[in-house]
């Protein structure tokens, strides 16, 4: 059974499966029950039963739930992939170009573009034969 089907696009706030809306009562049984152990609150088990029962007996109920929480997860994961690939570029990428300029290397030739007029580009003037493709590299 897939529990992970997506609503069609553009309509994550509208609409929830009853798998979502199932997932998102064993997500609110998990919650109580990180309540209850970790908080302390021993209140919370009854409540973390109750909620597991009403997610078995009609898990519809939940589909309000599920919509927001979907939703929010949605917008999440739009934002923080886009946050997390920035902070990627920033702090890996930016630093190690630098040092790369900071110690004279030139990948992409760069330096060759800019001492004339004229063109840069390399002439491929080669037939290949066989053994060009049998030894690529």
């Amino acid at each position: 059974m897939d529990t992970m089907k997506k609503p069609p696009k553009g309509s994550f706030w509208t609409k929830a499966t009853t798998a979502q809306a199932r997932d998102t009562g064993m997500a609110m049984v998990l919650i109580c029950l990180l309540f209850a152990w970790i908080g302390g609150y021993r209140a919370m088990l009854p409540t973390a039963i109750l909620v597991l029962l009403v997610n078995m007996i009609s898990p519809g109920v939940y589909k309000p739930l599920a919509r927001v929480w979907f939703g929010l997860s949605h917008v999440l994961g739009t934002v923080m992939s886009k946050v997390i690939l920035s902070l990627a570029f920033f702090l890996v990428l930016t630093p190690m170009g630098l040092l790369r300029k900071a110690l004279g290397k030139d990948s992409l030739h760069i330096a060759c573009w800019k001492k004339g007029t004229e063109s840069v580009f390399r002439v491929r003037d080669h037939t290949f034969t066989a053994a060009d493709i049998e030894q690529p590299f």
